[in-house]
């Protein structure tokens, strides 16, 4: 249980905190997810990595504290990651341009939210997210396509934010 804890703890929590974006309650459903495992780790046939065996008991506890409340709060724990040395006067440019396309993320329907964060910060794979939601791939590339646009129309008069293709 412990090496779990440490292999999958942050990553499960992060993870949690993009669905639910609260801290504590992050924590409660992380913790749950270990509870869960341990409790009804038998089911787990092996078909699927344990990560993503996890995941799933994740994005089901979240889809559940979601259904219950609707918290907008903005995420805190993603940071960008610069390679090489900027100006200040860029990387305060540039964290704007990241908290703007962060909020409009978060500001998603939960169904477009999760399959960009699943697909680009997880780096799922879309056969993977498909497997993770109970859906087909082609709905997850119909999300990630419409998840952009609306990404795309809210921050055009942002010119400076850019989305990758």
């Amino acid at each position: 249980m412990e090496q779990l804890v440490k292999e999958y703890g942050e990553y499960l929590f992060h993870l949690s905190y993009l669905y639910v974006k609260d801290q504590q309650l992050a924590e409660e459903i992380t913790q749950d997810v270990f509870l869960t495992f341990v409790t009804k780790g038998d089911a787990f046939r092996k078909d699927a990595t344990l990560k993503t065996y996890l995941t799933r008991i994740l994005i089901n506890r979240c889809h559940d504290e979601l259904r219950k409340i609707k918290r907008r709060n903005v995420l805190q724990f993603l940071t960008p990651f610069w390679s090489n040395e900027k100006s200040a006067e860029q990387e305060v440019m540039q964290q704007q341009q990241f908290l703007s396309l962060k909020e409009e993320v978060m500001s998603l329907p939960i169904h477009y939210r999760e399959a960009i964060i699943l697909f680009y910060y997880e780096e799922f794979k879309a056969s993977e997210i498909a497997d993770l939601l109970n859906i087909s791939q082609n709905t997850v590339r119909t999300r990630l396509r419409r998840g952009k646009e609306l990404l795309k129309s809210k921050l055009s008069a942002q010119p400076e934010v850019f989305i990758h293709e």
